[in-house]
């Protein structure tokens, strides 16, 4: 008789142990991932201007010129996973008055994760969600780092070493002659005796890429200085 009340006595303590455990949802809020730094809609349109120094024939030719670039997002469609994916049309023109000239058609997405970009066929994660401060990611995992592309009549590996890092939420640059707050990422910053390689890029909620700054230098390191 006593070891029949201990066993139901056990069995019933375990019941009320089991049944008084309870389930927790938390909700993300999703306003604080950074999905906004990188908006994408049909008909959003970015224009830039574009300050570039080129040197070629061994740094002895110094070629600045300035330049205007237009992307707007066109249609969307569907790639072979199912994605979302966004047209880019891209324009230029070399003076301000000057007419829009159609040149390419790049492509972009974003999902829950991260933010891609397409550009002559390569293939970059430009941010990844929930933004953090110091978060390091590799945006480069599809570029090939050996891959060479055309600077000044000369062919550099543009993409060696990348290593992008979430530098800071908070910087402070100039837009419409105003200080705005942006999202500053570190995607390369690198220098030896025969290269330098600097990579900054900078994006504001509700506007995404504002600021761009490339260094791609190259020489054959008999002239350091």
């Amino acid at each position: 008789m006593n070891k029949f009340n201990l066993i139901v006595g056990g069995i019933i303590c375990i019941f009320l142990s089991l049944s008084s455990c309870t389930s927790e949802t938390e909700t993300l809020d999703e306003s604080t991932f950074g999905y906004d730094y990188f908006p994408l809609s049909t008909g959003k349109t970015w224009v830039y201007q574009s300050d570039s120094i080129v040197y070629s024939s061994v740094g002895t030719v110094k070629d600045t010129f300035r330049s205007f670039l237009k992307e707007e997002i066109g249609e969307a469609f569907l790639d072979l996973e199912g994605n979302k994916v966004y047209k880019i049309n891209r324009y230029f023109k070399r003076k301000d008055t000057d007419a829009w000239s159609r040149i390419n058609t790049w492509t972009t997405s974003s999902d829950e994760k991260r933010a891609i970009r397409t550009e002559e066929n390569i293939r970059f994660i430009k941010l990844v969600f929930p933004i953090k401060n110091g978060l390091r990611f590799n945006g480069n995992v599809f570029v090939d780092e050996d891959l060479k592309i055309e600077v000044g009549g000369e062919f550099v590996e543009a993409y060696k070493n990348w290593k992008h890092k979430i530098e800071s939420l908070e910087s402070i640059i100039k837009y419409k002659n105003q200080d705005v707050k942006a999202l500053q990422i570190n995607l390369v910053d690198e220098t030896s005796i025969i290269d330098r390689r600097k990579v900054v890029e900078y994006y504001v909620k509700g506007i995404g890429l504002l600021r761009k700054e490339m260094i791609i230098l190259d020489s054959d390191g008999s002239k350091p200085n």
